[in-house]
């Protein structure tokens, strides 16, 4: 059942209900409202009757024949005295036949007056007491117009019943196609997207309603499906060129060497080169697999440790300086906390080390005279590394992707490396649920900042 049906029949559902609760109240209340007023009339008839008859001692075919001339008379109205033992003393008239059985007669004598319904007459009776006995008085007749009334109100109650009913669903189902009309759109828009229209967009409406949050929700995953296609054919892209080169130089310099003869000198040489290149591609290869093993699914099994971020920061520079004479990196650490354990927090020491070591080694790597500096702070919810250089500035159009797996700009293309380490910090710092973002201007230093949660 589509959405548009349901919601058609659920909103005829709740108006019918309300609509049917409003029509039986209408109709029961003329019922009783009739109801009442007619019997109110045959007591006063029988009061009238009984009068006359038990206290004011009339001649009973006097009683009758002034019955048979009042000009008020009901339909088939018919009025009947009764003594203590059930004998007729008085009937208006001889129609209707009706019988009124002795347990009635009993009720009406207990409760001093009833009223009641038989064979489709509308009956009151009322008791009477005189010191001769009890006497019982039964006014009958037949609520000929009320009753046409109430049957001609029930036959136009449901016939709008029916009408508004039909009207309702009509309505109902055009106003949830209109509702439902901009999740058409977006599904019409969002089947068209691939594969040839992946830049396409949902149009996303002024009004703030959850059409245009939804929109805009879609949207949002759209570009992060198009940053995912994007960033995949950058990354085989960039995979096969890095593959490429040092493959083609391996094969290049072996089929040179098979040409013709050689010295074992030069076969030497050649073996050195492509161990070269191999190792090279080990290299790759090595920082290919760090990257996909930081995932970020796997973080609860990852993240076990307890890591003094001061002491890891020591480690890392004592690291980085012993890899060049040239690199020089200076620790600056903040206030330290009272309480050590504000030192602490909880993750992986291996991943945060490769993470400082790669921004620390960039750092002394592309400054202009091999210094870093690095800064730590503290806070009671937050840890800060803040790595400095005074190197020339990434440029703007660069700052956005330099996080990307093999992004490299024009001016580190001809610096060794295969783009993959600003990336790997990126995926170990979100693993922490940490943030890391970088600032870059001319004039003043870059600075990579790692905010991590204690």
């Amino acid at each position: 059942m589509t959405i548009r049906t349901r919601l058609t029949l659920r909103f005829t559902g709740l108006v019918s209900s309300i609509l049917l609760l409003v029509f039986a109240s209408i109709y029961a209340f003329c019922w009783y409202f009739i109801s009442t007023d007619f019997y109110r009339r045959l007591d006063r008839k029988a009061l009238t009757t009984g009068d006359m008859l038990i206290r004011h001692r009339l001649d009973a075919a006097l009683i009758r024949q002034l019955s048979r001339l009042r000009k008020d008379q009901l339909p088939s109205q018919k009025i009947i005295v009764f003594d203590a033992r059930d004998s007729v003393l008085l009937a208006t008239s001889d129609f209707p036949p009706l019988t009124i059985p002795a347990p009635i007669l009993d009720d009406i004598r207990q409760d001093k007056q009833k009223d009641f319904q038989q064979d489709g007459y509308y009956l009151s009776g009322i008791r009477f007491m005189t010191a001769s006995g009890q006497y019982v008085v039964v006014a009958s007749a037949k609520n000929v117009y009320g009753d046409e009334f109430l049957r001609r109100l029930l036959l136009a109650l449901a016939g709008l019943f029916v009408l508004i009913v039909g009207i309702t669903t009509f309505s109902g189902w055009m106003f949830a196609g209109d509702a439902l009309r901009p999740m058409q759109q977006i599904n019409q828009t969002v089947s068209a997207l691939f594969p040839n229209n992946r830049d396409e967009r949902l149009v996303v409406r002024a009004e703030n309603d959850e059409i245009s949050r939804l929109s805009a929700t879609i949207n949002e995953l759209l570009n992060r499906v198009a940053d995912s296609f994007r960033l995949q054919r950058m990354f085989v892209a960039n995979v096969s060129h890095e593959l490429k080169n040092p493959l083609t130089q391996i094969s290049s310099q072996l089929e040179v060497s098979l040409l013709k003869q050689r010295s074992p000198e030069n076969y030497q040489q050649t073996i050195r080169s492509v161990l070269e290149d191999v190792r090279e591609l080990s290299t790759l290869t090595h920082e290919l697999l760090k990257l996909s093993q930081v995932n970020l699914d796997g973080a609860a099994e990852l993240l076990t440790d307890a890591v003094r971020l001061d002491e890891l920061v020591w480690d890392i520079r004592d690291e980085v300086t012993a890899m060049n004479p040239r690199y020089q990196v200076t620790v600056v650490l903040g206030a330290l906390p009272d309480d050590p354990e504000q030192l602490t927090m909880q993750g992986n020491k291996t991943l945060l080390g490769t993470a400082l070591k790669n921004l620390t080694e960039n750092a002394c790597k592309f400054s202009d005279d091999g210094k870093a500096l690095v800064q730590v702070n503290f806070s009671q919810d937050q840890l800060y590394v803040m790595i400095q250089n005074t190197g020339q500035p990434i440029p703007a159009n660069d700052l956005p992707y330099i996080f990307e797996p093999f992004y490299r700009s024009r001016r580190t293309a001809d610096i060794r490396g295969y783009g993959v380490g600003l990336s790997l910090v990126d995926r170990i710092v979100r693993l922490h649920n940490g943030q890391v973002s970088v600032l870059s201007a001319a004039g003043k230093p870059t600075e990579f900042r790692i905010e991590l949660p204690r």
